[in-house]
């Protein structure tokens, strides 16, 4: 077992016995009933090199020479910003230097329209040299709501190559107990900075094994001055299989936190 699969294991367990909280009945659904992501579709040659909507770069004098280029998501537009860089990063801004190395970022958008719910991700290419951002392809996929609380937290997943994704509106931070690659690095936890919605992933490539995840998070503050109260909440995810199941299965749990 490697150590960041001890530490993510750790630290949700930690989470569990330290915050008491209200649970809510869990929910389950078969790997089957997640929707897939298909492949990101190229787009064609000229709308690769235009402005990408949901997307403003900006840029100022660095250090040395250097010219400091921030990457900005309309998070008010339902925009968000992610990299698997140093942990699973949903972010409303990324920056880097004019001398750092070219990137790519993904732009995740969750739309909710005629009583469906989507994913909608363009992958990115971004070059700090002339501060340049290609669009490498797009991709949508329907959500499944797999969870939902009368304090109004809703889950939903969908199916991401070998992975499972989990997303929640006003998520602040996670953990993963996923084995990261080496292409991934070894950093189990999450982050979410000023982005709408934030996700985990379960691995789904060997289910026998089990896979957990957690995500914390807080919704809008209720009442004022003393009174004032922000209500928490954690999400408890895994990915299972046992004998006796016909197919890999998810459990969500919601559970506010006092």
């Amino acid at each position: 077992m490697r150590a960041e699969y001890i530490v993510a294991a750790t630290v949700l367990v930690g989470c569990s016995l330290i915050a008491p909280s209200e649970a809510h009945a869990g929910t389950k659904a078969p790997l089957s009933s997640l929707a897939a992501l298909p492949a990101p579709v190229p787009p064609r040659a000229p709308e690769a090199l235009a402005a990408v909507a949901g997307l403003t770069v900006k840029t100022k004098e660095g250090y040395r020479g250097a010219v400091w280029h921030d990457v900005n998501a309309a998070v008010g537009r339902g925009y968000c910003l992610t990299t698997t860089e140093s942990g699973y990063r949903w972010m409303s801004s990324w920056g880097t230097s004019s001398k750092g190395n070219a990137s790519d970022l993904d732009l995740e958008r969750l739309v909710e329209k005629d009583g469906k719910v989507t994913l909608e991700r363009t992958r990115l290419h971004f070059d700090p040299t002339d501060a340049s951002l290609t669009t490498k392809g797009r991709a949508q996929v329907e959500l499944r709501e797999v969870a939902r609380t009368p304090a109004g937290v809703v889950v939903w997943a969908f199916r991401d190559g070998r992975d499972v994704v989990l997303l929640a509106r006003n998520v602040e931070r996670g953990v993963e107990s996923r084995r990261a690659s080496s292409e991934e690095g070894a950093f189990p936890f999450i982050s979410a900075d000023g982005c709408p919605f934030a996700g985990a992933r379960l691995d789904a490539r060997k289910p026998e094994g089990g896979s957990v995840a957690q995500l914390t998070g807080a919704l809008p503050a209720v009442g004022t001055g003393k009174e004032k109260v922000v209500p928490r909440f954690l999400v408890d995810a895994s990915l299972s299989r046992v004998s006796r199941d016909a197919e890999p299965t998810i459990a969500v749990t919601v559970r506010m936190r006092d």
